[in-house]
């Protein structure tokens, strides 16, 4: 998928907060910093070359506005609340605990926040669509709009607005 549909799937605003998990060598990363013009990406990866890959790759298209991170999906090194955005391409399936994964997107997420997974149709980690909405679901995750392609489905969901 190019990167920049990957953009549009997102849904961002220019100011939004974005965490990258599993950012690998930062295929889609520099689409979405360009995106954010006035927003920050943090990338998130367990191993510390793949951030490494993905940073120069920004730094090579000028963007200065990221940070990156070493870390596990199951057990996000951030505070509550601190992301508008949480997206994750074909790495869920990659994940042991894909329930905590998801669990902790949602609780990094500020109130509103959306959690956004793209799965390959040819990747034999791929998690289905109907196990996302389930994990989403027992996360307190709203389900979103989902697009699907022939090869290709993104599937969106949102932290509800806190009541009062």
């Amino acid at each position: 998928m190019p990167p920049g549909r990957i953009v549009g799937r997102l849904q961002l605003s220019r100011t939004d907060r974005v965490l990258e998990v599993g950012c690998g060598p930062g295929f889609f990363s520099p689409a979405v910093a360009r995106w954010l013009s006035h927003g920050h990406l943090t990338l998130l990866d367990a191993q510390a070359p793949m951030l490494e890959m993905a940073a120069r790759r920004l730094e090579k298209y000028g963007r200065a506005n990221f940070s990156r991170v070493a870390g596990l999906a199951e057990n996000l090194p951030f505070t509550d609340a601190v992301f508008d955005v949480v997206f994750m391409v074909t790495v869920l399936g990659e994940v042991p605990d894909r329930s905590a994964a998801i669990s902790e997107a949602a609780r990094v997420l500020r109130p509103g926040g959306r959690f956004s997974a793209t799965e390959a149709a040819g990747d034999p980690d791929r998690v289905s669509g109907t196990e996302l909405d389930e994990l989403a679901a027992l996360a307190g995750l709203v389900k979103g709009e989902s697009r699907s392609g022939l090869l290709v489905g993104t599937f969106n969901y949102h932290k509800p607005a806190k009541c009062r």
